[in-house]
């Protein structure tokens, strides 16, 4: 289970009061990275395939 989540939850430097917080400021991030990757990829195969 902790290979799992350490894919998930960076190692960054930064101190949080609680543990909890940093792997909710890690995944956030990450899921909004990847919104942004997968817009991006839906909005060019619509492009495409309606062109």
């Amino acid at each position: 289970m902790k290979e799992i989540v350490d894919e998930f939850v960076s190692r960054e430097r930064r101190k949080f009061k609680w543990s909890l917080g940093r792997v909710v400021a890690s995944s956030l991030s990450g899921f909004i990275a990847g919104i942004i990757v997968a817009t991006i990829f839906f909005l060019t195969i619509f492009n495409i395939s309606f062109k």
